[in-house]
């Protein structure tokens, strides 16, 4: 008797301590996919604490990024919550691909909280119809990251304003901008000038370049009548290549193939003034461990030209339309965005979409660029958002690199873009551009 007594109390304790695995593994799987960048960390690191489902995050790099999602999508399968760029969102909901979260957005979430340019960007599909597709999940724009101590040193503004005969300052306009990159590059204070992403990879020095034609008062095409030809190629924007072609000509050896990681590098080993970059790398900048020059580093809004545009970065997450586990997703999008999560977030070093949490004291002293990131946002400009993005997007930073780089004619690049996004244009729109 006492021999079966142990044999049952023992099978007991096994039952009792498999309990916990148990109740696990009956949780939903939830899977999410982004771009291998800082907030794909934090995210990673944020899911543990998730109650409700195990979710996993897979950080891929970004040149994979759409085409994993969009593979995904053909095969009707892949991510629950596909993280998407607003430039992807056009044609995501072309094809039917993920669920509509309006109603959702609208009755189960802070909707009039949201930055309403974040949401319209990042969310509603078309923009102004009223119907939104993802929640933003990080905003995000361009900073301008630069060597405090150098501009503040009395040594290099007397050597500065006598070769200019201006105030070093930190930089109000791309004029003024490349006027110190010039000053600085191979000087006897600092090796090269200003550094950013120009590889054709992703969307990277589509992102860089942008802005400078914006602010040129150049357009990358007429949305209104889907013309790029006579748009893009124009006098401004052969200026605005042109000019590129001159700030690059300050970077450090080998930046046609810069990425982040470069761009990161060249400012925190101390061989480069000035960068610019997405402020959800803020995080690489703020520690003397990863970043050797943190301590003397400032931040500040990337400034403009005649106009001020700056690039929009940021996304939205979406529900995909295969997902097996919709209920356990819409649970978890609400759990992301509540008000404890997001703080966790921004002290984490991510950028809220909803503007009581970007007013927030949290997020205002959780990094010393942070304070910098509200003016920023409101200068922010999209590109493309229609299903053939991925074709345009890869006609442009092929030339773009080319003539940035100093391998190809402003002029011949522009009319090689023009000519070939044209033509995808016209065969996709035989009867002009759709009806809004």
């Amino acid at each position: 008797m006492k021999k079966m007594l142990v044999i049952v109390t023992v099978l007991t304790l096994v039952g009792l301590l498999s309990i916990g695995p148990v109740v696990a593994q009956d949780r939903p799987n939830l899977s999410i996919v982004w771009f291998a960048w800082p907030p794909c960390d934090l995210l990673s690191s944020l899911v543990a604490d998730y109650p409700d489902a195990n979710v996993t995050v897979s950080c891929v790099p970004i040149g994979e990024w759409r085409n994993q999602i969009f593979a995904d999508f053909a095969a009707q399968g892949g991510a629950d919550l596909p993280i998407l760029d607003s430039q992807f969102m056009g044609e995501a909901v072309a094809g039917s691909h993920l669920v509509d979260l309006t109603e959702f957005l609208q009755t189960e979430l802070p909707f009039d909280d949201y930055n309403q340019t974040a949401l319209s960007y990042y969310a509603e599909v078309p923009q102004g119809s009223g119907t939104y597709y993802s929640v933003p999940v990080i905003t995000d724009t361009r900073m301008l990251v630069y060597r405090r101590d150098l501009f503040e040193n009395p040594d290099v503004m007397a050597a500065y304003q006598a070769a200019t005969g201006q105030e070093l300052r930190v930089p109000q306009t791309w004029t003024e901008l490349l006027q110190i990159a010039q000053f600085f590059k191979g000087s006897e204070y600092i090796e090269n000038g200003f550094a950013t992403h120009w590889i054709n990879d992703g969307d990277l020095v589509q992102t860089a370049w942008n802005h400078i034609l914006w602010s040129w008062g150049g357009e990358l095409w007429d949305s209104a009548t889907y013309q790029v030809e006579g748009v893009l190629n124009n006098e401004v924007g052969v200026q605005a290549v042109e000019f590129a072609q001159q700030i690059f000509q300050t970077a450090p050896d080998g930046a046609a193939a810069f990425g982040f990681t470069e761009v990161v590098s060249t400012v925190c080993n101390g061989s480069t003034a000035m960068i610019e970059i997405w402020y959800g790398f803020g995080a690489a900048f703020t520690s003397a461990e990863t970043c050797e020059q943190s301590p003397n580093l400032g931040f500040a809004v990337v400034p403009g030209e005649v106009e001020h545009f700056i690039s929009l970065g940021g996304q939205g997450i979406s529900i995909s339309a295969y997902s097996p586990n919709q209920e356990a997703a819409f649970a978890f999008v609400s759990w992301l965005q509540s008000d404890e999560t997001q703080i966790a977030w921004v002290q984490g070093g991510g950028f809220p979409g909803r503007n009581s949490i970007l007013a927030s004291e949290e997020f205002l002293n959780a990094a010393p660029y942070n304070p910098t990131f509200a003016e920023a946002f409101q200068y922010v400009k999209d590109f493309w958002n229609i299903p053939e993005y991925a074709a345009l997007l890869a006609i442009q930073g092929e030339y773009l690199n080319l003539a940035i780089s100093g391998q190809m004619d402003a002029q011949e690049a522009l009319d090689l873009i023009a000519e070939e996004q044209q033509a995808v244009l016209d065969e996709a729109y035989p009867d002009g551009p759709p009806a809004p």
